[in-house]
């Protein structure tokens, strides 16, 4: 690789960074906003009136979306952090803004809503490219989009989470930012490919301080919502954080009983791991929707907004393979097949029949329980025919710690986004998988309200330990 080519990929960065955010999140110095925070405020917050054409105009554009290479012309933004809690403000930068023309920006709490998955919370019109936004009384905790509607662009949401930091709810989904930037286009370059779409002209480091590629709300609408809806259809309270802020505090875990990571959270960082490792050590269930989970080691500067350092788990010189954490580990990409249910009796598959079929669902990223080096005993709870170059079952897995914790990985990346039939690949999924999975995946976050899942739903182990 040519010392020009390095100098390029560097100062791609520094333009796309532009100017750190000047306003980004300040610590808290108010009292709570007067939040609802008793219990089965989720299921009041769901019976408010939903917005059903909250993305009317703005279809599911999957990241690195390389049709943004056709020059559109758009309005996007970002904001100078992943999260906000009461009494913080965030800057919400603009990009695309036009002289003497106002911007509006809608903000939607996300959630079920009667089906229409979004609340209209409030109307903002602004002129200029920089905004401040501050969670109060009527923004409660959750997953937020912020849509973007200006004349003569198209539209384009911006992703941010409101957190109640005191918050001890039963489960905690941990929103997978540091992968949705991992993999985003917006400039030219992710940690995957370059402006020619190669791979030789990657970046080495990728910053926060851009809009995100796509549709501009990450991989959330297809990765995570489809999910998260179900839960709070059903009245969980759920406490949504991002795995940035579980880095930069692991004790963020400490008031929950169960963590879920989302369809796609392939990079954490080394706090993240660290912390998740010790809270399933202390009986915390960990629940993971998605497959290439935990697959990369990324380090994440605050200060710069950048993430960089990308290496695998698994390598020689870590020795941390997602398997001892997860029971199974990523080995294909690009795969599709079915998943055959193995055990049905017990939780979470009790709802389908042994041997009955999840077509399709099995795709892209898949994986298993490790057949060379260390890995814990696991369950099987649904394997596929062997996919991929080294022609292995796709496995979902599931087994108990001493702790009490039980550790589940569906281990497939199409499982979170055929709920609603929008995957990447063109997979699509016929109604019957599509209600398979919903009911499973209602069974996952009801069982995780209980406590340790191994109290009452020890694992059987069919494939051994190697340790």
């Amino acid at each position: 690789m040519s010392h020009k080519l390095e100098g390029m990929k560097r100062a791609l960065v520094v333009v796309m960074a532009l100017v750190a955010s000047v306003l980004t999140a300040v610590p808290a110095h108010a009292a709570p906003c007067g939040w609802d925070d008793k219990t089965g405020w989720v299921a009041r917050e769901n019976a408010k009136p939903g917005a059903k054409q909250w993305d009317q105009g703005a279809p599911v554009r999957t990241s690195a979306d390389f049709s943004r290479r056709v020059k559109v012309k758009r309005i996007e933004g970002w904001f100078g952090a992943t999260s906000a809690q009461c009494g913080q403000n965030v800057a919400l930068h603009l990009v695309g803004t036009q002289k003497n023309s106002d911007t509006t920006i809608s903000i939607y709490r996300m959630g079920y809503y009667d089906g229409a998955r979004a609340r209209l919370v409030a109307v903002e019109k602004i002129s200029g490219r920089l905004w401040k936004f501050e969670p109060n009384e009527n923004t409660p905790p959750g997953q937020y989009l912020f849509r973007l509607d200006a004349s003569h662009r198209k539209t384009s949401f911006v992703p941010l989470i409101i957190r109640n930091g005191k918050s001890r709810s039963a489960i905690t989904f941990i929103s997978s930012v540091l992968t949705w930037q991992a993999y985003n286009q917006w400039g030219g370059a992710s940690l995957y490919k370059g402006p020619d779409a190669k791979r030789e002209s990657k970046a080495l480091s990728v910053t926060f301080n851009r809009p995100y590629d796509g549709d501009g709300a990450g991989q959330f609408r297809y990765m995570e919502l489809p999910a998260l809806s179900l839960a709070e259809r059903a009245g969980y309270e759920i406490n949504y954080i991002t795995d940035i802020d579980l880095d930069s505090d692991p004790t963020t875990l400490r008031n929950t009983k169960s963590i879920v990571v989302g369809g796609h959270s392939e990079y954490w960082t080394a706090r993240m791991r660290g912390a998740i490792d010790a809270s399933v050590n202390t009986g915390i269930n960990l629940v993971s929707l998605g497959g290439n989970t935990s697959y990369n080691k990324v380090t994440y500067d605050p200060k710069t907004r950048t993430m960089s350092e990308v290496i695998m788990w698994r390598d020689l010189s870590i020795k941390k393979s997602e398997s001892l954490l997860l029971g199974s580990r990523f080995f294909a990409s690009g795969v599709k097949s079915d998943y055959i249910v193995r055990s049905a009796v017990q939780w979470p598959f009790n709802s389908l029949k042994k041997g009955q079929k999840i077509a399709g669902v099995v795709g892209r990223d898949v994986g298993a329980p490790a057949v060379a080096g260390k890995s814990v005993g696991v369950e099987v709870l649904a394997s596929s025919a062997p996919v991929g170059v080294k022609k292995l079952a796709a496995i979902a897995t599931y087994y108990t710690r001493e702790s009490g914790a039980g550790i589940l990985n569906i281990n497939t990346s199409g499982w979170v986004c055929a709920i609603d039939n929008k995957c990447p690949g063109g997979h699509v999924f016929a109604m019957k998988t599509r209600k398979q999975i919903a009911g499973v995946t209602g069974a996952i976050f009801e069982g995780l309200t209980r406590g340790p899942l191994g109290k009452w739903r020890p694992a059987t182990i069919d494939i051994p330990a190697q340790l």
